[in-house]
C-alpha cells in the first residue's frame, strides 16, 4: 500500500494520511502503518476535472495535440479532461469515434473522456456524452433539438448544448469585441436557454449548457439541468485591455463589464455549478479568422490563488472542479472517498508564482496573472508531475466511457 500523508482536504483541511491500492484510494485515517510519503504542512486536494476542452486531434495538431493538451493540463492540477468533437473530421460516426481513440489513446498523460456529435443518426459509441451546436459554427450543428433530446434519452447518455440560437445571430463583419458582442449579444443565449427548457419538459433529457455568460442565463436555469462557465467569462470583458484585441475573440462572445461582473459576483456567490475552461488554442496569427480562447494551464491555478486571497472557498472550488463534473457526467474521481481514484495534487501555498502559457499554441490572456501551481500531481496513485516538472508519459491515461 501507498500512504501518501499530509493536510488533505476531506470536508475540510485535516491532518490525515491517504492509503493507495491498485490506484484507487483504499483508506484515510490520522495514522496509517508503514512507509509513508509526508507532505508535511502541503494542502493535498482533489485534482480537477475539465469536461470542455478542444485538443485539436485529429487535424489541427500543430495547434495542439492529445500529448501537448493533457501534459499542460497534468502541469496545471487537471488529472481527467473530456475533449469535444468538432475535430476534422467531426466526430459524427462511430467509424470516426474509434479512428479519434485509435490516435489519441497512446498519447494521454491524465484520464480523458470523448463527445461525440449527432449526425444523421445517433449511433451508439464509448463517448462519454453528446454536443451540438444551434449555431452554425461548425458540422455539430444540429437545429432539430427536440429530435436530439429525444434520441440522447432514449439511449441514456447527457447532452451538452452550445445554446446560441441561430435565428438570432446577425452574421456581420465585426471590426472589435463590441461589435463582435453585438451580433451575438446575450439575448441570443437567453432565447437558446427558453427553447431548450421548453423543449425537454416532457422529455427529461440530462443536459448540460456549455460556457454560460450572464447572471440572467442561470437564473433562468436555476435547477433546470447541468451548467458550466468559463474562466475567460469571468474574468475578461470586450472592453477589458489585452496584448492584442484578437486574444480576447471567443463564442459565445466576452460581453461587457457590467455584464462580467454581475457573473463574477455569482461566482463569489457560490451560484455557478460547474468551471470549464472551453480549452481552444489556435495559433495567434490565426486569431483573425478563428475564435476561442486557451485555458486547461489556468484555470486551476488561479482559482487555487483565489482560495488562498480568501475570495472563495476550498468547498466552493471542490464543487465546481471536482465533485460537480464527477457527479454530473459518472466519473469516479474527484473527492476522497473509498474505491475512487487516487487523484490529487499537493500544494504548497507559500509559493506563489504567476500563469505561463504551456499549451502548445504558445500564447494565454492570463499570462502574468498571480497563481498556485501545484508542487505535485498524482494520477491513480502515480506521481505525473514533480516539483512542478512533468515526470508522467504519454499514454497512461486512461480512457473513460
Amino acid at each position: 500500500m501507498k500512504i501518501i500523508c499530509g493536510r488533505i482536504y476531506k470536508h475540510g483541511i485535516k491532518n490525515a494520511c491517504i492509503g493507495i491500492e491498485n490506484g484507487k484510494i483504499a483508506c484515510i485515517k490520522k495514522n496509517i502503518e508503514g512507509k509513508k510519503i509526508d507532505y508535511g504542512d502541503a494542502i493535498i486536494f482533489p485534482s480537477a476535472i475539465d469536461i470542455h476542452v478542444h485538443f485539436r486531434e485529429p487535424g489541427e495538431e500543430y495547434k495542439e495535440d492529445f500529448f501537448t493538451g493533457t501534459k499542460a493540463a497534468a502541469l496545471a492540477g487537471v488529472t481527467c479532461i473530456i475533449d469535444m468533437p468538432n475535430n476534422k473530421p467531426p466526430i459524427l460516426t462511430k467509424y470516426f469515434f474509434n479512428e479519434k481513440v485509435k490516435i489519441v489513446k497512446n498519447k494521454a498523460c491524465i484520464d480523458f473522456g470523448l463527445y461525440a456529435g449527432i449526425g444523421n443518426n445517433v449511433e451508439e459509441m464509448n463517448c462519454i456524452a453528446y454536443k451540438i451546436f444551434l449555431s452554425k459554427d461548425n458540422e455539430l450543428y444540429f437545429p432539430d433539438l427536440r429530435s436530439a433530446l429525444r434520441k440522447v434519452k432514449e439511449i441514456d447518455k447527457p447532452l451538452l448544448i452550445h445554446a446560441e440560437l441561430e435565428e438570432c445571430i446577425e452574421r456581420k463583419e465585426a471590426r472589435n469585441l463590441k461589435e463582435h458582442e453585438k451580433n451575438r449579444n446575450k439575448e441570443c443565449e437567453i432565447k437558446a436557454i427558453k427553447k431548450i427548457i421548453d423543449e425537454n419538459k416532457d422529455i427529461d433529457a440530462k443536459l448540460h449548457i456549455c460556457h454560460v455568460t450572464t447572471k440572467d442565463a442561470i437564473d433562468l436555469i436555476g435547477n433546470k439541468m447541468s451548467f458550466g462557465v468559463t474562466l475567460h467569462h469571468l474574468l475578461f470583458s470586450y472592453e477589458s485591455k489585452f496584448k492584442d484585441e484578437k486574444m480576447g475573440k471567443v463564442n459565445p462572445p466576452l460581453r461587457s463589464e457590467k455584464e462580467r461582473k454581475k457573473l463574477y459576483e455569482y461566482l463569489i456567490e457560490g451560484k455557478i455549478r460547474i468551471l470549464e475552461t472551453d480549452h481552444a488554442p489556435h495559433l495567434l496569427h490565426e486569431k483573425d479568422k478563428f475564435l476561442g480562447i486557451p485555458g486547461i494551464d489556468a484555470l486551476f491555478p488561479i482559482m487555487l490563488y483565489m482560495v488562498k486571497e480568501g475570495k472563495i472557498s476550498f468547498d466552493l472550488l471542490h464543487k465546481m472542479v471536482c465533485k460537480n463534473p464527477s457527479n454530473f457526467l459518472g466519473i469516479n474521481k474527484g473527492s476522497f472517498e473509498i474505491g475512487k481514484d487516487a487523484d490529487f495534487v499537493v500544494i504548497d501555498f507559500r509559493k506563489d508564482n504567476r500563469i505561463k502559457a504551456l499549451s502548445k499554441c504558445g500564447w494565454s490572456p492570463y499570462e502574468g496573472m498571480p497563481c498556485i501551481y501545484p508542487k505535485d500531481v498524482y494520477l491513480r496513485g502515480e506521481k505525473i508531475v514533480e516539483n512542478g516538472e512533468f515526470i508522467g508519459s504519454g499514454g497512461i491515461g486512461k480512457m473513460i466511457e
